[in-house]
């Protein structure tokens, strides 16, 4: 009886233990820089569309130019390893967030308007991709 009990102990640890893992594909560091016609990008959030549907997308807010990548729908650090199509969109500048606050009344804010060219807004019009290796930090240097 003493066996058996010590058993269902170490399966139950080991049952708990694969389930604490992390979740998800596994991902590497990911930052860089954006340039815009030659000045740094600010105000934009960055994100990777995956060429390959089971990967998830990556995302990171540029300022200053430079940028930090995040996967997934938990905010997991990092990018997993593949090819993605780059796509751009405007964040709200402080003074952009000012003018809608006082224009609130008048209906919902326009979007602000793209400081990069259009084309960036959508994968299927994106001319830009970027692999992430499978391992390593990955730096990344984007110029638009």
């Amino acid at each position: 009886m003493r066996f058996v009990r010590f058993s269902l102990v170490v399966l139950a640890t080991a049952f708990l233990a694969g389930c604490s893992g992390s979740s998800g594909p596994k991902t590497v560091p990911a930052k860089g820089t954006l340039t815009i016609n030659g000045q740094p990008g600010d105000n934009v959030q960055i994100n990777l569309v995956p060429v390959n549907a089971s990967l998830p997308p990556a995302s990171g807010n540029v300022t200053n130019g430079s940028f930090e990548l995040f996967s997934g729908s938990e905010g997991k650090s990092g990018a997993s390893p593949g090819k993605y199509k780059l796509t751009l969109r405007q964040l709200a500048s402080g003074e952009d967030q000012a003018a809608a606050y006082k224009t609130a009344k008048k209906g919902p804010p326009a979007p602000p308007k793209p400081t990069f060219p259009e084309k960036y807004l959508d994968a299927s019009t994106s001319d830009k991709e970027v692999e992430i290796p499978a391992s390593g930090t990955t730096s990344l240097k984007i110029d638009i």
